[in-house]
Order: C-alpha cells, then sequence, then structure tokens
C-alpha cells in the first residue's frame, strides 16, 4: 500500500481542488447557464422544438441562395441638432419651435444577409455569453470560498 507524505498530500489534494474549480468555472456553469436561458426561451415559444424549427425556417424561407433573412434597423439619423439660444438665469427661458417629438422606435425590416456574416455574428455573441458564464462563475467560487473560509475561521 502507498502512503504519501503530508506535503504530497496536501500538494495532490491542492490540485484536485484546481482542477475541479477549473472544471465547474469553465465546463459546467457555462453550460448549466445555457441550458437556462434556453429553457427559457423554449418556454415562451412553446416548446423547444418549437422553437428551434421556427427560427430556422425564420433564417432560410425564400432567402437568396448563400444568405440567410435578418434584421436590418430602419432608423433614422439625424444630422444635426437644433440651436440652443443663449439664456442666462435671469431670464425666461425661450421655447424653441425647432425641437421635434422623438422619432418612433426603429423598426426591423427583412433584409438578406451572407451566411457566413450571420455566422460569425453568432459566434460572437456565444463567445461573450461563454465569457460572461464564465466570468460570473469565477466571482462566484471566489466569494463562496471567502465566505466559507470567513465562516470557520481561516485566514491566510
Amino acid at each position: 500500500m502507498l502512503t504519501l507524505s503530508p506535503v504530497w498530500h496536501g500538494r495532490l489534494l491542492t490540485a484536485n481542488r484546481a482542477g475541479n474549480f477549473l472544471l465547474q468555472t469553465l465546463v459546467i456553469h457555462p453550460a448549466l447557464l445555457f441550458f437556462l436561458l434556453f429553457l427559457l426561451s423554449a418556454h415562451s415559444a412553446g416548446g423547444a422544438g418549437h422553437l428551434l424549427v421556427s427560427e430556422a425556417e425564420r433564417l432560410i424561407r425564400d432567402a437568396p441562395a448563400g444568405q440567410v433573412w435578418s434584421c436590418a434597423s430602419q432608423a433614422t439619423r439625424v444630422e444635426s441638432w437644433p440651436s440652443v439660444p443663449d439664456t442666462s438665469w435671469d431670464k425666461a427661458v425661450p421655447v424653441s419651435r425647432d425641437i421635434r417629438p422623438a422619432p418612433p422606435p426603429a423598426k426591423c425590416v427583412k433584409a438578406a444577409e451572407s451566411r457566413d456574416a450571420w455566422a460569425t455574428e453568432t459566434d460572437s455573441t456565444l463567445r461573450s455569453l461563454y465569457l460572461t458564464g464564465v466570468l460570473f462563475s469565477i466571482i462566484a467560487g471566489v466569494a463562496v470560498r471567502t465566505l466559507r473560509r470567513h465562516a470557520q475561521g481561516v485566514r491566510k
């Protein structure tokens, strides 16, 4: 039977804890985040299968070859703002007739987009969501470890 010295036992225990922390941080917690977000989005769409099929159909139905349908915003840009008259605290503020009400929210218009550009954008979005999940996992892991050590009275 192999017995380990206390030094090696401590090193192996630390390596095991570090591996467990990395596994939870890089794999388990982001996977749970993606799964929960998928369940939440599928719940509002009436089922996971229906959500996937309807989104795939919306992307490619009647799209030109090599392209998918995406949302192109039709927001109007304001080129120049109306001038604001110089007023002081003593005078009444004049009402400018150049001020118009805010434009309506941007409407989504169907526009063809390259499949490669859409895939790159979607990959970037998923990557940033994954990195956000990893960041939250690291923060939660460090916070839990700190709270446990504080509750046990261990200080280092």
